[in-house]
Order: C-alpha cells, then structure tokens, then sequence
C-alpha cells in the first residue's frame, strides 16, 4: 500500500492540467508530442514503479534526463511518490555528480540509461525509457528533515566557488509557481519555445508552465537555423533562453526570420546592449531581461533591454521588492551602488550540507543576490557586476561584466571573459578572453586600442587574448575564473 502524502503537492498542478486539458500538448521535444493526459499516465505508472524500487516520502531522489517529456515525466513521478527531488544535469562533470552524492544522501537515481554514477553497491531496474538505481537502505533517509513537506533540491551553478544545495517546500513551490505566471504574464494555452538546461530551471518554468497549461516546445538543436524553424512551426508565444541563444540568433543566414508576435526573453545573465540593439536591428523585435535566482524565484523583469542599459534588468515583478543596501543592511538612496537584495513570495526554504534554514541566512527578510547594483529614481535596477568577481586594482574596482560589455560591442567579437589575477604592484590585474565570431579576423591590437578609448586606463586588460571558446557553467553562466 502506498504512504498518503500531504495535501499540498505540487503534482496536483499536473493531475489538474490533465482534468481540465487531456487533450492539450503539454511538450514537444525530439518529434514528439506528450499531451497533460499521455503526461499524467506515464508519470502515474511511473511512480509505482519508484515505489516497488523503494522510494518513500522523505527520501532524495536525483534524476538525470535530457530537455523533453522524460524530464517532466520524471519531476512529476518523484513529487508524487513523495521523495525529494534533485535535478542532475546530464551535461556535469563525473566529479561534480559525484560531489552532490557525498552531499546529499540520495536515496536512489532516476536516469534514462545515459548517466555515469558512482552509487556504492546500488541496484538497477528498468521501467520504459528510465532506468532506477537504488542505494543501500542507510541512504534512504530524509534528506531535509528541517523543512517541513520538502519538494525539491537544486545545486546552485557555482561560477566562482563550490555550488550550495537550496531545498524548495511544496508550500513554497505553490508560491512562487503562482507570482511566477504573474511576472511571465502567459495564460492557458500559450507555448514558449524553451532553450534552457531543465535541471537548472523548473520551478518558475517547467511546474509553473504544466500548472497554469502552457505548452513546452523544445527546439530539434540549438543553431540559429534549428531554433528559427522550431518558431516559424509552433508560432510560440515566447522564446525563453540565456544570452548566448540571442547571440546566436544574431548570425543566423540572412534569410531567416523570426515570428514577428513572438516575445524574446534573456536570462540567467545579463545580455549585453550591443548584442540586443543588433538583434532588434536584425529581427525586428526587442529582447526582453528576466532576473531569476533560485532562492527567490523571478523577482525582477525589464521592458526593452535595447532602449537603455543592458546591464539593467529592470523593476521588481508584481509581489517582489528590491533595494540596494549598504552592509550594515540599510536601503541605500537612488544612485547609490550597493548589495542588490530582493524578497517577496515563494522564498526558499534552506541551504543543504551544510544545513542552514533560509531565516539564517536572510537580512531583515531580504536575500541578498551577491550582485552589486544601482537603483534608479524610476525603480528600475541596474547591475553592475558580481560582488565576487570584482577585481581590484591599485584600490579601483573594476566590474568584469563591464569591460566584458565593450569588448563585446567590437566587431567580430562573439563573447568574452573577464577576470582578476594577483599582481606584485597593483594587487590585481585585469586579463580578458575573447572569442572571434565564426570566420572572422580579429586584430588583437586593434581590439586593444578600441577598448583604450572606450574604457578608464585602470579598467584596460594587461593581457587579452583570443580563444575557441570561453567555459560556462550549465546554466548558461560564464564560469569565472578563481581571483588569486
């Protein structure tokens, strides 16, 4: 006999999309189309089957599956079998798997055959296209025994640092899913064309989008001409991706073009403002910024990025607020530049390994993002870089993001990196990465002699050279490197 689980579950969201929408296509991935019907059905037999292999209430769960029904069949088989859930990019390291392993004591791991662990003495059972790995019964203990009708975890991308656990209640899920579909502003029956890592963002997207019945398209590839016929085909509402999507798109053949109704949305970093006033200046259509973490949510949105700052990301969504702090915790006046903090429903619940309830780890309620920012007389934020990431030379604070921006607007540049190393005389030097666009000749010291008129004498990089390409965390984020 199965346990009966609490109420609140955030699997209702799917029992109920596929009551009032069965017929409804829930997602489309790889030539397939799962309707909410087909969705609860599989994710009904699923979850019997997690059963059988020893999933209980209370217990971790990972799962491993690529953007696509799976993954939403996976997500909704684990809420409803009581387990905690973790999402595992299949795309991590070995080493980086096998780091949240030692963390969280996962009962066991869902994963559609692909995944690589290191699951000591487990056992494995095929159900349909997944594969359940089990661990030993001392792992199958409560993996956030603090947090009353745990949901979910997820490991942060960690761009700088070692990544931390952030646990989701299902009270919590409800939350912010509900303020989420506020600040998306999308209804029953719209689609979003979907360029993101699942594992990485399912919460504000995926539960929201299954709750409030809109359908997920995930495109056949990611190159320009892929994500344009994905969106001439399904005419989706919305494409939603990193900035790295919009600087694809930018180099798609001439001859493409992207449905006129259909609003293009930037996050997970800041999108550059050469790059969006080339791709309004291309397609035609301006690109808007979402700011999303997952302790909060989606507290901040802007209207156009090409109209203004592309580093501004805009006023806080419908039930959030923002402010700029100083660090004693007092709000700072307009035009100051401070620790952006924001707060508002759904945030999260705690931090794992180790374990630290969110109340800990909140200032006078506010999280702070770790970005510094300015606040402008109008609301809107304005982010001028990571507080980790900011190099320091000779007592001047330079903000990567910002000379990463202009040498992003050179001609033929692709992307950048920027970062900090130890210097004997000035404490820190400036050393920037940047990658050519595909058959473009760049001229390194003519980069550097445009980047000389357009930036202060401290902020100009000591070294700068060209690479294939620039390492970015799986979230989309540019993995910075380690200052010192």
């Amino acid at each position: 006999m199965q346990p009966i689980l609490p109420p609140m579950n955030a699997y209702s969201f799917l029992a109920r999309a596929a009551e009032l929408w069965p017929s409804k296509v829930a997602v489309t991935a790889r030539g397939e189309s799962v309707t909410f019907g087909e969705l609860l059905k599989r994710s009904e037999e699923l979850k019997h089957a997690l059963f059988e292999a020893g999933i209980r209430p209370g217990v971790g769960l990972g799962l491993v599956a690529a953007n696509g029904p799976e993954f939403l069949v996976g997500l909704f088989a684990g809420l409803a079998s009581g387990a905690v859930v973790m999402p595992i990019s299949e795309n991590l390291r070995p080493q980086e798997v096998n780091r949240m392993l030692e963390l969280v004591p996962l009962a066991g791991v869902l994963h559609e055959g692909s995944f690589s662990h290191d699951l000591p003495r487990s056992t494995e059972t095929q159900r349909g296209r997944f594969s359940i790995a089990m661990r030993p019964r001392e792992y199958h203990l409560k993996v956030a025994p603090g947090v009353p009708n745990a949901a979910v975890i997820r490991f942060t991308s960690g761009t700088t640092g070692s990544a931390k656990g952030v646990v989701l209640s299902h009270q919590t899920v409800f939350e912010r899913t509900e303020a989420a579909v506020e600040g998306l502003q999308l209804s029953q029956g719209d689609a979003v064309l979907w360029v993101l890592p699942m594992a990485y963002h399912f919460v504000v997207s995926i539960l929201t989008y299954v709750r409030y019945g809109i359908a997920v398209v995930v495109p056949d590839g990611d190159s320009p001409e892929q994500l344009i016929s994905s969106a001439q085909q399904h005419s989706p509402q919305m494409l939603y991706g990193a900035p790295a999507v919009v600087q694809s798109l930018i180099n798609a053949p001439s001859g493409l073009s992207l449905p006129r109704s259909m609003r293009v949305v930037s996050t997970s970093s800041c999108l550059y403002p050469q790059h969006a006033r080339t791709f309004e200046q291309r397609f035609g259509t301006s690109v808007e910024q979402l700011y999303g973490l997952f302790e909060v949510g989606l507290p901040l949105g802007s209207g156009l990025v090409s109209g203004g700052d592309g580093a501004s990301v805009g006023r806080a969504l419908p039930r959030y607020e923002a402010a700029i702090l100083d660090p004693a915790g007092q709000q700072l006046p307009a035009g100051h530049m401070g620790s952006l903090a924001v707060r508002g429903p759904g945030m999260f619940d705690a931090y794992l390994a180790p374990y630290r309830p969110a109340a800990d780890a909140l200032l006078h309620g506010w999280f702070l993002t770790g970005d510094l920012a300015v606040q402008s007389y109008d609301g809107s934020i304005t982010v001028k870089g990571r507080e980790k990431s900011v190099i320091n030379v000779a007592g001047n604070k330079v903000f990567p993001e910002e000379v990463e921006g202009v040498i992003n607007s050179y001609p033929g540049i692709q992307a950048s990196r920027v970062y900090g190393l130890e210097h004997t005389q000035s404490g820190e030097m400036v050393v920037a990465e940047a990658v050519p666009q595909q058959g473009a000749s760049i001229d390194v010291t003519a980069l550097a002699t445009y980047l000389s008129e357009k930036l202060s004498r401290y902020k100009l990089p000591s070294a700068l050279r060209l690479v294939d390409s620039i390492e970015r965390t799986d979230s989309g984020k540019i993995r910075r490197v380690a200052q010192g």
